[in-house]
């Protein structure tokens, strides 16, 4: 559990810490919302980081609340953002991911797809965002979700 969970973080610094003027356009993010087939809500944190215009990655760490035991999800996405005169901005996109739920003796990690669609609203530094996902782990979730990039 300790590498595995080692080796995702190590994946989401290399994809958000590249070298070079981009570097600083990488933002931070919170997150939050519902994992619906769980009926639990998450928190989380996101980085979101330029790659090629209208392309960016964005690494993030989705903690689940759930009643009993714990779960917790590594996301590594890449979103398009479609051309927009005004607010919201729509994107589109997917990714891998890492899944991980324990209760008592059970533990099971999981690696998986997921496919995101989402509205960024406004035009500042600080942007809201809402979001949908489906996670397609051995056991799919759909998630609702939103938060703020700053």
């Amino acid at each position: 559990m300790k590498l595995t969970t080692a080796s995702g973080l190590l994946l989401i610094l290399a994809i958000a810490l590249p070298a070079g003027a981009a570097q600083a356009q990488t933002r931070f993010g919170l997150r939050g919302g519902f994992y619906l087939d769980h009926d639990a809500l998450f928190v989380g944190a996101q980085l979101t980081h330029p790659v090629a215009p209208r392309w960016r990655a964005v690494p993030n760490f989705e903690l689940v609340l759930v009643e009993r035991g714990s779960l917790f999800s590594i996301n590594g996405d890449f979103c398009h953002r479609f051309p927009a005169r005004h607010s919201p901005h729509w994107y589109a996109g997917g990714g891998l991911g890492l899944s991980h739920r324990s209760y008592r003796d059970f533990n099971d990690t999981d690696i998986g797809l997921n496919g995101i669609f989402g509205a960024e609203f406004g035009r500042g530094k600080t942007l809201p965002f809402a979001f949908i996902k489906l996670l397609l782990f051995a056991d799919s979730e759909l998630v609702i979700g939103g938060g703020v990039t700053f």
